[in-house]
């Protein structure tokens, strides 16, 4: 048999009768493929080996990958897409809501598999992808023509828009633009953008109560799509001579101009005429008003008008306060030096106030409430920003080393600081006087001197016989003749008898009355108006920084 079998295998292969062509009407599926091709030729044998060999490899690699890649191959922001209940339900209501008319379900062409979590492929057959062998899809739907022209407008009935409301308002005591634009329906941050663009033509500290504004109001729609007011321009004049007028453009973004004027021109009312400042003294009157922005020539004319009544050197204390108002000239042709118009001196418990006022003669002094001038026969001290080092009286003598009767007072201070005539005189002596080294002596009248002894120079013009006027510059500190430092020696005498300077009470002064007191009054009143809005002298100091 297997010599049989071996020499049947080598045998010739007889050629397989021609198979006979099959009728058209015959079902295709009835032909048998596989015998079909196994009577072909053995040389065709090689085909099938290779086919089941290559679906063997793609299946065994397309598990392996599907079981690596599987559950990661599809992102979680894509698993929406793929859910069962949203992929194949949508599906499935699509398809169904569209009455399509389909033909008998193919073979599934992508199985159902299970994902991470609630998510997995639904099983989708052949007959529902849109390029399956399935029958066309048919939409059950008609067109109806339209019956009337009219009926495809729509028609939108809208009222047009309110017309822009002007409004008008005068700035009261005590109230800001601000204020007034919000209680109008002006959101805050609209009112504040406003009045920023006001101030590079016109400071609005500078406006002043009882100005009159008129401001146009317009309804407008919000980036948010609500209703709005919102100010389309404001007017307002803050003299008698100019109008500012601040408008806004299709931005919304305002800009402020002078009527008449080129674009950045700044308002002729924009300088400050006039400032107010008022502290407690603390270390000293000079140092707390020179921090907060007063001149020096300010603060000279405040501690003149107060050396009369006060020791500003001894009296004063740190819980002590002053008060100053000051600014251009209420009279006179020159407006380039600010003087002094108001001053206020609050110490131990009592307080004097002071004002500005020219009489009628052309005498410029300052007085109290009652036209009684602050001006009297003699300071009490002839100098500014001293410390007393020394009183009157006996003492020891610091070089002579036995007690000796001090006729003055001494105060210590800076070599080159200035010294001032204590009253109106004339220079009695002039130059060196022995252990009183550089020194001046004044009479003031026929019963009065003053004498001032140390001084490092004179000042120009002061000679023997020279009048002088109360408060001018006599000469410097200095540490010349019997002396120890630089200080002021300072004595007052009576008919010749040396007496305390602090105790002393000096009078004189003028009293107001008739026209005088009547344009005294006048001014005073004018005066209090004015600070009434003039800013503070440490806010402008600060903001010219």
């Amino acid at each position: 048999m297997k010599d049989q079998g071996e020499k049947a295998s080598v045998a010739p292969r007889q050629r397989a009768p021609r198979a006979s062509l099959v009728p058209i009407e015959q079902d295709f599926e009835a032909i048998d493929l596989e015998t079909s091709f196994l009577e072909d030729s053995h040389h065709h044998r090689w085909l099938l080996t290779t086919c089941i060999a290559g679906i063997a490899a793609t299946l065994l690699i397309g598990g392996v990958t599907l079981g690596i890649f599987g559950q990661n191959a599809v992102p979680n922001g894509a698993n929406a897409a793929i859910s069962e209940n949203s992929v194949g339900g949508q599906l499935s209501r699509v398809l169904g809501s569209a009455n399509v008319q389909t033909g008998s379900t193919g073979p599934a062409v992508l199985p159902q598999r299970a994902l991470q979590g609630d998510w997995s492929y639904p099983e989708v057959d052949e007959a529902q992808l849109p390029y399956g062998e399935q029958e066309t899809a048919v939409l059950d739907a008609e067109i109806e023509a339209v019956e009337s022209e009219n009926e495809n407008i729509t028609t939108i009935t809208k009222s047009p828009p309110p017309e822009p409301v002007d409004e008008k308002f005068i700035l009261e005591k005590g109230r800001n633009i601000a204020e007034e634009l919000t209680e109008r329906g002006v959101s805050k941050a609209v009112a504040q953008a406003l009045i920023k663009s006001i101030e590079p033509v016109l400071p609005v500290t500078m406006i002043k109560t009882g100005t009159e504004f008129e401001v146009t109001l317009d309804r407008q729609y919000d980036f948010y799509g609500r209703e709005v007011i919102f100010p389309v321009e404001l007017s307002f004049k803050p003299g008698p001579k100019e109008t500012i007028v601040v408008e806004s453009d299709e931005d919304g973004r305002f800009a402020a101009r002078i009527d008449g004027k080129d674009d950045g021109a700044t308002s002729q009312y924009a300088e400050i005429p006039n400032f107010i400042s008022r502290n407690r003294i603390g270390s000293s009157l000079y140092t707390t008003a020179k921090d907060n922005g007063v001149p020096d020539y300010i603060v000279s004319e405040f501690t003149r008008i107060f050396a009369y009544d006060v020791d500003l050197q001894r009296q004063l204390q740190p819980s002590d306060s002053y008060e100053m108002f000051f600014g251009k000239p209420l009279t006179g042709s020159s407006s380039k030096r600010k003087v002094l118009h108001y001053a206020t001196l609050t110490y131990g418990g009592k307080t004097q106030t002071y004002y500005r006022f020219t009489t009628s003669d052309g005498r410029t002094d300052y007085y109290d409430e009652n036209g009684r001038s602050a001006s009297r026969a003699l300071l009490k001290t002839p100098i500014s920003g001293a410390r007393l080092t020394s009183g009157f009286g006996m003492r020891r003598h610091p070089l002579l080393g036995y007690s000796k009767m001090h006729t003055g007072v001494d105060f210590g201070a800076p070599s080159g600081t200035p010294i001032r005539s204590a009253g109106a005189g004339v220079v009695d002596l002039a130059g060196r006087h022995g252990a009183y080294g550089i020194a001046v002596v004044l009479k003031h009248g026929a019963k009065y001197k003053t004498l001032y002894a140390h001084m490092s120079r004179l000042a120009a013009g002061i000679r023997p016989g020279v009048p002088v006027n109360q408060g001018q510059i006599i000469g410097y500190v200095g540490t010349t003749g019997r002396s120890t430092g630089p200080h002021l020696h300072y004595e007052v005498r009576v008919s010749d008898r040396p007496v305390n300077p602090t105790t002393i009470k000096a009078t004189g002064g003028r009293q107001l009355a008739g026209k005088d007191l009547e344009n005294f009054r006048v001014i005073k009143d004018r005066v209090v108006a004015m600070m009434q809005s003039a800013p503070s002298s440490a806010q402008v100091a600060q903001a010219g920084q």
